[in-house]
């Protein structure tokens, strides 16, 4: 029951409004025209990594789009395949959510979001 509340809790703080996020590294696209940005906040008993999408180049982190969400790992690492394809990756982690594209709100363009975190799944 206990576990499932911390869950619970990460997960309304993950929907409506992250606590304090820090900024791990940035990744702007290879057009330079957006960053990616790894960092991290604090929920609750947890600190779980996030991967966010810039609009535009130097945007703050809290303005950017969630593209992944985990903790119990390693901070993920980032890396443009083209200007159009970003891949997520981590050795382990707990994934809470995770979306396979993003569209730029400005122009319409739309960025595929690969993963790779293990194939086994979580396991405690």
């Amino acid at each position: 029951m206990q576990k499932f509340l911390a869950l619970a809790a990460l997960v309304l703080l993950a929907a409506c409004g992250d606590g304090e996020m820090r900024e791990i590294s940035r990744h702007p696209a290879p057009d330079g025209s957006r960053d990616v940005v790894v960092g991290s906040m604090k929920a609750g008993e947890t600190e779980p990594f996030l991967v966010v999408m810039t609009a535009k180049p130097g945007d703050n982190i809290n303005k950017g789009a969630r593209l992944f969400l985990a903790d119990r790992g390693d901070a993920p690492k980032v890396t443009w395949d083209s200007p159009t394809q970003v891949t997520i990756s981590c050795d382990k982690a707990r994934v809470w959510s995770y979306r396979s594209f993003w569209t730029n709100p400005n122009s319409g363009a739309t960025i595929a979001v690969g993963l790779k975190c293990g194939t086994d799944g979580w396991r405690e």
